[in-house]
């Protein structure tokens, strides 16, 4: 093992000790609250309205308690929760009282899009009751859905996870109720359980008010699972699928060309978008061929103003889906400036080249759950070849075991073969604690293998994040060896060592409408493995939180940065070799999601590489009805360097009109001046039923082929899935 790692990991460990004074005991606060589900032998008639005699004889969660604004009081409007069980589902029925209904906000149609902006109620329901993983379901008063995988007590949150599960709502002259539908097909449960771990949340959103039922401590977000009380009542539930076949077929056509000459292809395919079954009672493999991601959203325009490669995070459904268990070495309650730089499992490496290109998909599996134990995940996708990138075969591999009240360790392996010599391997462990209930210290050591690098092909990573709701310190210390190279992960810069020092401050007044202050100051510093500097950044923030839930906020960055060759930062404009040091400033304001017109602006500027940079950032929301709302970003930079100069202008822009929460539709626009690229999507999205679709899509690609033409690709698409369960 290299030097430098072996040093950082030992000087983070040193700190780590200082920091502990206790142990592990107790760290899981002993749920005080039960609710006993009320078994029924015919199911519910699930229509919004709670007047089934099951609803009278269930026992009610009701004694809901403030987290914010004031948290540990009672919430300000009675909630109650109630739940009743048969052999096919759990039903939850739920009222939320309301002494001004008028001012119940609900805009949201499109299904798990966060309601960030509605009133909504979220159940955590943790079926293997192991205070970790849990399934996350919620509601607005219109309906609308939203649900995702938790693990590790939020660790990782996929959204991305669709399941079949009914909802109906109703806005009374007392508030609103709903009623929920859960079948026990969609859940997986530990065997012989007779309860499960449950939590429930409220938002009123014109109080900024987020009551819980229990786990209402401000140092614990509702995600934290352990915080979560018992569903009694729920013994001899045979939950689980036993199999689902969901195929695809897709037809239309694709356009490339040049202005006065195009070629049209015709496009016809089906396939099987996945075939799902169960292993076990915890464990279920997935089976996907000739895949297809026709209704995937492109990517959002950026502009690059650094010499490294950028982050693009993962939009298609196959690879979403149970991300989580494959999280190996990051996550956790904050990323630092490791998880900037390098992410072990990256799922864009398959399938797509460096240049955002798709390469087809011809087959894939995956094996993911609870057997032995062991959380497991495994995944094999086979792809084909695409002009210059080989096919390739890639296999992924992550378990880890629970241990102590709130932990885990583990192992990661990932290999892709294509044709030939051309491979890489990577095997790794990790460990993560969470300790004293507030503390989590985190680590993982890997190492690659590939042909033609015999050097140090190393990586690692120690941190340490310790939060109240007053105070947070973050240590993280990462490195990277100069020949690791990692073809399933991804790797921002090798041959580095990069500490990260945080200390957050986070008082609240009680006074001047303020809810918080949020200080921030942080010391990133990157050296080589010789420990030679190579950029440094101070950050210095101030936010404040009012109780509106509006934010204004102040930021500046003191940076150091050694670019030790010449780079091309704009078309003609290249920054020397050499040090530089300069100081950027900039102030944002954040309005209010439940209001009308929303987002955010902001304006800054300061030193640039021996030159000057201003920019200006502008991100509005309108949501003027429930069927429409539009959204944009805008970002202006003004760049003045020594060998020239040059501004850039990026817009994305987004539009949604939904006619109900089945007829869905989403545009987008996107224009960049560095690249002269031009986007339209359109896409029409009918879910006939949960987790069966009809998607209509448009997308059109414009750029510069030649100084006098443009080039253009242009696809329209006619997709269909529907699922069939056995």
């Amino acid at each position: 093992m290299p030097d430098g790692l072996t040093k950082g990991c030992l000087q983070t460990a040193a700190v780590l000790a200082i920091l502990f004074s206790g142990s592990d005991a107790g760290a899981q606060a002993a749920a005080t609250k039960t609710l006993h589900a009320h078994r029924i032998a015919s199911p519910v008639r699930v229509d919004g309205v709670l007047d089934d005699e099951a609803w009278r004889e269930a026992e009610a969660a009701s004694d809901f308690v403030q987290q914010d604004p004031r948290a540990g009081e009672p919430v300000s409007e009675a909630t109650e929760v109630r739940v009743v069980v048969d052999n096919e589902a759990i039903y939850f029925g739920i009222v939320c009282h309301d002494s001004e209904p008028h001012g119940v906000i609900a805009r949201e149609l499109r299904r798990d899009n966060p309601f960030a902006a509605d009133d909504h109620v979220e159940i955590l329901l943790d079926t293997f009751h192991d205070h970790r993983n849990a399934y996350h379901f919620a509601v607005n008063p219109l309906g609308t859905q939203y649900d995702a995988l938790i693990t590790d007590e939020g660790r990782d949150i996929n959204a991305e996870w669709n399941e079949r599960w009914w909802s109906e709502t109703r806005i009374t002259a007392d508030g609103w109720t709903a009623e929920i539908k859960i079948p026990l097909t969609t859940l997986r449960s530990g065997p012989d359980l007779d309860t499960f771990g449950v939590n429930f949340k409220r938002y009123i959103r014109r109080k900024n008010e987020s009551a819980h039922w229990t786990g209402w401590s401000r140092d614990f977000p509702f995600l934290q699972v352990s915080q979560a009380g018992h569903l009694a009542g729920v013994e001899q539930l045979k939950t689980g699928l036993k199999l689902r076949v969901k195929p695809y077929g897709l037809g239309g056509f694709r356009d490339i060309g040049v202005a006065g000459a195009s070629g049209v292809t015709r496009l016809s395919d089906v396939g099987l978008e996945t075939v799902r079954f169960s292993v076990t009672q915890g464990l279920t493999a997935e089976l996907t061929a000739n895949t297809d991601f026709a209704q995937t959203e492109v990517d959002d325009a950026v502009v690059n103003l650094t010499r490294f490669a950028l982050f693009f995070p993962e939009k298609r459904e196959f690879f979403l889906e149970r991300a989580g268990i494959f999280e190996f070495g990051s996550g956790g309650r904050r990323g630092g400036a490791a998880e900037r730089n390098l992410q072990m499992f990256f799922s864009r490496r398959i399938g797509l080249t460096d240049d955002r290109a798709a390469v087809p998909v011809t087959g894939g599996a995956k094996l993911a759950g609870h057997a032995a134990g062991l959380d497991i995940g495994l995944l094999d996708v086979q792809t084909g070849r695409l002009d210059g990138t080989p096919a390739s075969n890639y296999l992924v591999f992550r378990a880890k075991r629970n241990v102590l009240a709130r932990s885990n360790v583990g192992v990661f392996a990932s290999n892709r073969q294509a044709t030939g010599p051309d491979g890489n391997r990577v095997l790794g462990g990790d460990v993560n604690f969470t300790l004293f209930k507030n503390t989590d210290v985190q680590g993982f050591l890997a190492k690659s293998a590939t042909p033609g690098l015999n050097g140090n092909d190393y990586a690692g990573r120690a941190k340490y994040n310790w939060f109240t709701d007053l105070h947070e310190i973050f240590l993280e210390h990462l490195y990277i060896g100069p020949e690791f190279k990692h073809d399933v992960g991804f790797v921002r810069r090798t041959g580095i060592q990069r500490s990260d020092a945080a200390y957050i401050w986070q008082p609240r007044p009680h006074r001047w409408n303020v809810r918080n202050f949020v200080f921030r100051n942080e010391l990133v510093y990157t050296t080589d493995i010789r420990r030679t500097l190579l950029d440094r950044e101070q950050i210095s923030q101030w936010t404040t939180r009012f109780l509106s839930d509006d934010a204004a906020r102040i930021n500046t960055t003191h940076t150091f940065d050694r670019v030790d060759r010449a780079f091309e930062i704009a078309r003609g404009v290249m920054v020397p070799a050499g040090d530089y040091a300069f100081r950027d400033t900039w102030a944002e304001y954040e309005g209010s999601a439940k209001r009308t017109l929303a987002g955010r602006i902001r304006y800054g500027g300061g030193d640039f590489y021996g030159g000057t940079r201003t920019y200006v950032q502008v991100a509005p929301v309108v949501r003027p009805m429930p069927l429409m709302s539009v959204e944009a970003s805008y970002e202006y930079n003004d760049v003045t360097l020594p060998r020239g100069a040059f501004t850039t202008h990026v817009l994305n822009g987004r539009m949604n009109v939904n006619v109900s929460n089945k007829w869905l539709t989403t545009t987008l626009a996107q224009y960049d001046s560095a690249s002269a690229r031009r986007v339209l999507f359109f896409r029409l999205n009918y879910i006939f039923r949960p987790g069966d679709n009809l998607f209509f899509v448009f997308n059109q690609t414009t750029e510069p082929a030649t100084l006098a033409r443009d080039q253009r690709d242009r696809a329209v698409m006619l997709k269909w899935t529907y699922a069939f369960d056995f």
